[in-house]
């Protein structure tokens, strides 16, 4: 569909009194608020993708075990469109079998000789980082061949527009570490950016929000009661009760990873009042224990992210109203006013005055060639797109590098075509059908 004549309006919410830095000025006036010791981190607010927070975000590094997010969405989709079953058994190849074994790595036991349910192996994936486990899915989905599985993995990625990446397997492990125990021949890492991560992180929460019920079990015994069980003990740390918990961040996810190439790397997430929060760190920086690939700094880093996030900012509902108002051609009004389809939502400095802007685009197939509305148009009709925003200190804008919340403008009521001798009578009066300026002085400079 396409669209014409931007039209760009200032709306003014005041939530308290203090002044507040609008976007254009704050980049070079305000200093950042944290300085995470990683090579990068990155902080979003899930349902808006509003980014909170943003060091080297988008540098492609290596991601180690959060690869398996990867993997858990690819089989949360199977189960929904009904291609896998958490009770189907699955048999284990060489190759799952052979990483399972590796006690220097994060595994179940796993043996040839029999089969496991889709569920006890999601959750030895989700909970352990179980290596083997996690090959075992893959090949499922990928029709027993972990190679033709990468591909899959790459056209996810260009579904959900994670951006640079690379994908050599379904774990995140080395290639020092599946040598000689997989098929794999590509000697390459698994790489993504902060930021493809986070939008990975994302749209496994917000599609399959079904997960965090795996990712938050901070114990679990995979084959209890047989010879071969084994006590999973999640390696997130930030979990209630565990050793990185902290009282104040209800963390329930998501998923850690560690490798020589990767670093100590994290996706976490949390919900407060509302408000989820997803925070990445890659190759966490420990200067106290700089060869301690188990120190936590990972998780007292997402800690210092989560704190910030929930302590500064606020997610609140706005209703714009009847804010957009348009000429309107052949219209038994000059003008009218439009509204939006819902309300969009903010994430907002507390204690602040907040100031939001929006910037509308009509559709072309709804206007006339000076941009004007062009009458009958009945109630409820979609005309537009407004891209909303809130001001930022830090100007880091969205998740998709956009500048706002992109929501449908409609009409709130008929908008009704004027009679003959209605147009006959304006055609004759000079400057009435003159389109105006609709560039609010005061949004400028708020949008590119």
């Amino acid at each position: 569909m396409y669209f014409k004549k931007i039209i760009t309006f200032i709306l003014v919410t005041v939530v308290a009194t203090t002044s507040f830095i609008l976007p254009a000025q704050a980049a070079s006036k305000t200093k950042a608020p944290l300085d995470i010791q990683a090579n990068a981190a990155f902080m979003i607010e899930a349902s808006t993708g509003k980014v909170l927070y943003n060091k080297n975000g988008d540098k492609q590094l290596g991601i180690a075990s959060m690869t398996k997010m990867v993997t858990e969405y690819l089989l949360m989709e199977a189960i929904k469109e009904g291609k896998i079953k958490w009770d189907d058994q699955l048999p284990i190849s060489k190759s799952a079998y052979n990483v399972s074994q590796d006690n220097t790595l994060s595994n179940v036991p796993l043996r040839q000789d029999k089969t496991y349910s889709v569920r006890e192996l999601t959750e030895a994936m989700s909970i352990y980082s179980a290596n083997g486990a996690t090959i075992a899915i893959a090949e499922k989905l990928a029709n027993g061949d972990e190679n033709k599985y990468i591909n899959m993995m790459d056209k996810l990625a260009e579904k959900l527009e994670l951006g640079p990446h690379n994908f050599v397997n379904s774990t995140g492990l080395s290639y020092e570490d599946v040598r000689g125990k997989t098929t794999q021949k590509d000697k390459g890492e698994n790489e993504l950016t902060a930021r493809g991560v986070a939008k990975l992180s994302r749209a496994l929460i917000l599609d399959y929000p079904e997960i965090l019920a795996f990712a938050k079990v901070e114990e679990k015994s995979f084959q209890a009661g047989t010879s071969d069980e084994i006590k999973m003990e999640n390696w997130n740390w930030m979990l209630p009760g565990l050793i990185n918990s902290d009282k104040n961040l209800p963390v329930d996810g998501l998923k850690t990873g560690t490798t020589d190439h990767a670093g100590m790397t994290f996706a976490g997430t949390a919900e407060k009042n509302g408000m989820r929060l997803i925070t990445v760190i890659m190759n966490a920086k420990d200067k106290k224990n700089p060869k301690d690939e188990h120190s936590g700094i990972r998780f007292v880093e997402t800690a210092k992210m989560m704190n910030y996030g929930f302590n500064n900012y606020d997610l609140i509902s706005k209703g714009l109203g009847n804010q957009f108002k348009v000429n309107v051609y052949k219209g038994d009004k000059l003008t009218e006013t439009l509204t939006t389809q819902k309300e969009p939502k903010f994430v907002v400095p507390k204690n602040a005055k907040v100031e939001t802007a929006a910037k509308m685009t009509l559709k072309e197939d709804k206007t006339n060639s000076n941009g004007e509305l062009v009458a009958p148009v009945a109630k409820g009709t979609v005309v537009g797109k407004a891209v909303v925003a809130a001001n930022d200190p830090f100007n880091y804008g969205y998740l998709d590098n956009s500048e706002g919340v992109t929501i449908d403008v409609i009409t709130d009521h008929d908008i009704e075509k004027a009679g003959f001798f209605l147009r006959s009578w304006r055609v004759t009066k000079d400057g009435l059908n003159v389109a105006k300026n609709y560039v609010v002085d005061g949004a400028k400079g708020w949008f590119k």
